[in-house]
């Protein structure tokens, strides 16, 4: 198959007659394609790696090779290489976590029936054995494509369990011709790379290439303070021809920025890999929409999670602006390459701020599954009359929450000889015998901590910024680029912006509101309700009992009202002025309607004073009387020991009594804190079952993780 036919494929695939092959690309095509090799291409972001393994995949299928599999970490990139495979006449379908059932099965069987020339999946597909076994051996693969593939290796900065199948998989595929790729791999990851492809007779092959972008002029701001980091973003992103993406690191904060430049007349929208409010189906479709948005210039920015990343691909993206520090060197590599792929000029912003080190510090800290959660986890699956539980059985006899409990799961289903199995929905124990693998989480986390202080020395450096980079990832090609900062500091934007801006940031921030969302059921059915509220005996749909939609002030220790709140936390006394801020919040932006005649609130065993004075003081500026109608008749745990629902419910079920209502009268329910929203409904259900009128809840902060 000829470099020709290879050429015209990439003409007709980047829609340009006059295109040619960047270096290695027609290299990595012949050595899959003409050669059968496994190989890894090693190349900088916006290198062109689709359009090699989608050239390689309709050359092969012209010659009646079995399809195409693709590995790929992320939604937001599946969707995007459909569209790509389309315009090199690959006919491209997914299996993902994000379609219906329905949908993956007509994939699977036009896969198996030669219908697709390519199917690209999730990593955790892999976890599948029957999909696996049914899927992707019986479809004969005529080549296998890992993309970023530093996910396999321990030494990743983004380590994926679920890429350590993959291993396993080739293992039954051997003579398929494989082609890995990454543009963050360092020698160390290469190395552990190569040995996890390696097949038995088969020579691994290694393609790299010169890391520096020429097109992205790179710099690094430090603003202690989330209000001025706002005001810069306000002041300079108008600035800037064209459209960009800006990174936060937290889900909170993503759409709190989009929320600000909006309000500043920029045209911007917050994405997660979750968006708050929608289902996860909705948030689905939700993020399709925002990236193609993006793509079509029809916002000014993005404002993301590390959600929207490897693989997004828009060649003109003007900038890359980061709210807070990056993880490590090379993951900031990776965002900022989505910057200006296709044009001459594109900017690369890196801002700091006092909140990343904590960020990042809990990141580290939640990495990995603790020893005694999988301990718990499994003896639960060894016990003699257990024949495999749910995921949901699990999460209502261990006491943590679903995301860690989840995690577990995938954790102990990548291991090798696996612990564990998956059986339809039901996990089960096998007979292998099983240790936390502790010396390699306590590794994988050291090196998360070198890569943070890696970023830390970078975000310090006087020399130049992508050498920095490109060094960082042992690019030994690596020089100064004569266009960041360093090189140039007459190209840099400025720290500054006018103080009428940073006003308003700092009054964003005070005015802010979180919707407190209603519990709608107590369960997913009777039965489950009725083991989590055996005293109540709530029914499982709450209908008259659930509360109106409430507001929170602030996230806890968040610039502004938020430090104010943890403060008084801390001391228990809440500051009089949160009190007007709390009754500014109800009267200009919240507005329940109707709005309350009365006013109780949540009590507390370990501070009876906090909230009860709090309520008082909050009733006396709305001019409203504040009646004590909730008891607590039985000490309970501290509810936020509670990690996920069936236990926060059984701690709740019995806690509290109503001693006096005013019947039909719609009351302001307040509390210090509000995390799960567990308290406020079954409260709520109780003043609603004795007759009170709508029940609005009110906490002065929010505490939800994000």
């Amino acid at each position: 198959m000829s470099q020709q036919r290879a050429l015209e494929l990439l003409k007709q695939g980047v829609g340009s007659p006059t295109a040619i092959f960047h270096k290695d690309q027609w290299e990595a095509i012949n050595a899959v394609v003409n050669l059968r090799s496994r190989l890894i291409c090693v190349q900088r972001t916006g290198w062109g790696k689709s359009s090699v393994y989608f050239i390689a995949t309709k050359m092969m299928r012209e010659e009646d090779h079995g399809p195409t599999i693709i590995i790929s970490p992320l939604l937001a990139l599946m969707r995007n290489q459909i569209q790509s495979a389309a315009k090199y006449g690959v006919i491209l379908g997914t299996v993902n976590s994000s379609q219906t059932r329905e949908q993956n099965e007509l994939n699977r069987q036009q896969l198996l029936s030669g219908h697709l020339d390519a199917l690209i999946i999730a990593p955790e597909q892999l976890a599948n054995d029957e999909f696996v076994s049914e899927v992707i051996i019986p479809s004969n693969p005529g080549l296998f494509v890992i993309d970023e593939a530093h996910c396999i290796s321990d030494w990743g900065h983004d380590f994926r369990p679920d890429y350590r199948r993959i291993s396993r998989v080739l293992g039954n595929i051997a003579d398929t011709p494989v082609l890995a790729t990454t543009a963050t791999a360092t020698t160390r990851v290469v190395e552990d790379v190569l040995e996890q492809l390696r097949v038995e007779g088969r020579e691994i092959y290694l393609l790299r290439g010169q890391l520096t972008r020429e097109s992205i002029h790179l710099q690094n701001i430090y603003l202690d303070k989330r209000s001025k980091r706002l005001a810069w973003l306000a002041h300079t992103i108008p600035k800037i021809e064209g459209t960009g993406i800006v990174y936060a690191t937290t889900i909170n904060d993503a759409f709190l920025v989009a929320a600000w430049l909006r309000s500043c007349g920029i045209a911007a929208e917050g994405y997660a890999g979750s968006i708050p409010g929608l289902s996860k189906a909705d948030s689905a479709i939700k993020r399709e929409q925002l990236e193609q948005a993006l793509l079509n210039d029809q916002i000014k920015v993005l404002v993301s999670t590390s959600a929207l990343g490897m693989g997004f691909d828009k060649g003109n993206l003007a900038f890359v602006i980061h709210y807070q520090s990056a993880g490590s060197v090379v993951s900031y590599y990776q965002q900022v390459g989505r910057a200006g792929r296709s044009i001459d000029n594109a900017y690369g912003v890196l801002l700091s701020g006092d909140e990343d080190e904590e960020i990042q510090n809990y990141f580290i800290r939640e990495a990995f599954p603790k020893e005694e959660l999988v301990r718990e986890l499994l003896g639960l699956l060894e016990e003699d009359s257990c024949d495999g539980l749910k995921k949901a059985d699990l999460e209502a006899q261990l006491n943590y929450a679903p995301m860690k409990i989840e995690a577990a799961l995938k954790f102990l289903l990548a291991e090798y000889p696996t612990p564990i199995v998956k059986e339809g929905s039901l996990y089960k124990r096998t007979i292998n015998p099983y240790a936390l693998p502790s010396e390699m989480i306590e590794r994988l986390s050291d090196r998360k901590t070198e890569e943070w202080q890696e970023i830390q020395a970078y975000l310090q450096d006087g020399n130049c910024l992508m050498q920095v980079l490109a060094s960082a990832l042992d690019d030994t090609l690596a020089a100064p680029c004569g266009k960041c900062a360093n090189c140039d500091p007459s190209n840099a934007f400025e720290a500054t912006y006018p103080h009428e801006i940073g006003q308003r940031a700092v009054e964003f921030l005070g005015n802010t509101m979180i919707i407190i969302e209603p519990k709608k059921q107590v369960g997913n059915g009777h039965a489950q309700a009725a083991n989590r509220f055996q005293e109540y005996d709530f029914p499982y749909r709450l209908g008259e009992l659930e509360h109106e939609p409430g507001a929170a002030l602030c996230h806890w220790g968040e610039a502004g009202w938020g430090e104010i709140a943890a403060a008084g936390k801390r001391a228990h006394v809440f500051a009089p002025r949160l009190a007007d801020a709390c009754v500014a919040m109800i009267n200009n932006r919240w507005q329940p309607d109707p709005m309350p005649t009365w006013v109780t609130y949540v009590p507390s065993q370990n501070f009876p004073s906090l909230v009860k004075d709090f309520a008082e003081l909050v009733a006396q500026k709305l001019g409203l009387e504040c009646v004590e109608a909730v008891v607590k008749v039985n000490q309970t745990a501290p509810q936020k020991r509670m990690e996920n629902s069936d236990f926060r419910c059984k701690n709740l079920d019995g806690a509290f009594a109503v001693q006096s209502v005013r019947e039909s009268e719609p009351v302001l329910l307040i509390d210090d804190a509000s995390d799960s929203g567990w308290t406020f409904a079954v409260i709520a259900a109780l003043l609603r079952r004795a007759e009170s009128g709508p029940v609005f809840p009110m906490a002065v902060m929010s505490t939800k993780s994000n």
